[in-house]
């Protein structure tokens, strides 16, 4: 949460809204983490402000959240099992003054979730592109792409792009910027590549 209070203007927002609203104190005990496009800086207008939690009890989490938050504006919350590997998860969303809000829980470490794993990817393609990544990830999403796809079409990837994403999360940072910087679609980022090699 450092990162959003000394970030931005939105990023700070962000961070006003989410301890204004004490969204922080009730989610304190499961590590709550923001995630998504508002940390690395590629969100847009309409962006969801994403956290992260770890929870154990499913069910607890869902009736503390009910009890706590359920009388947020647009509020909403779900159960579901992810494809692939069966995990257990519960969202939940609202809306805190222009910020739509989606907060996501598993019996996983934050550390290991998929959407923590895609943001980490993200973020070091990003402080290779620089302002120009930056710019044409924002454009894409503008497009309509949501935010993995809009990194696999720059990135040249074929497949399903959040397996892609997880699958670039398992290289070191060497080795994913060796394989970025061979890639055709990084070509129109290239001198901004070799400025940050």
């Amino acid at each position: 949460m450092a990162h959003l209070a000394a970030g931005n203007e939105r990023q700070r927002d962000a961070y006003r809204v989410l301890q204004e609203s004490r969204v922080l104190l009730t989610l304190a005990a499961f590590h709550p983490y923001p995630a998504g496009t508002v940390p690395i800086d590629i969100d847009i207008s309409g962006s969801d402000l994403d956290i992260l939690c770890e929870a154990n009890d499913l069910d607890a989490f869902a009736t503390l959240i009910h009890r706590d938050l359920g009388n947020m504006l647009h509020f909403h919350c779900s159960r579901g099992t992810r494809s692939g590997d069966g995990a257990s998860y519960v969202t939940c969303n609202f809306q805190i003054d222009h910020w739509p809000i989606e907060i996501f829980a598993q019996a996983v470490p934050i550390q290991q979730q998929n959407a923590y794993l895609h943001m980490k990817v993200e973020w070091e393609l990003l402080q290779l592109w620089g302002a120009e990544g930056h710019r044409e990830i924002r454009r894409l999403k503008r497009s309509g792409l949501k935010t993995e796809p809009a990194f696999a079409q720059v990135l040249g990837l074929q497949g399903d792009p959040y397996v892609e994403l997880l699958h670039l999360a398992t290289w070191s940072r060497i080795e994913l910027r060796d394989w970025a910087c061979k890639q055709p679609s990084f070509f129109p980022f290239s001198s901004t590549i070799n400025e940050r090699l």
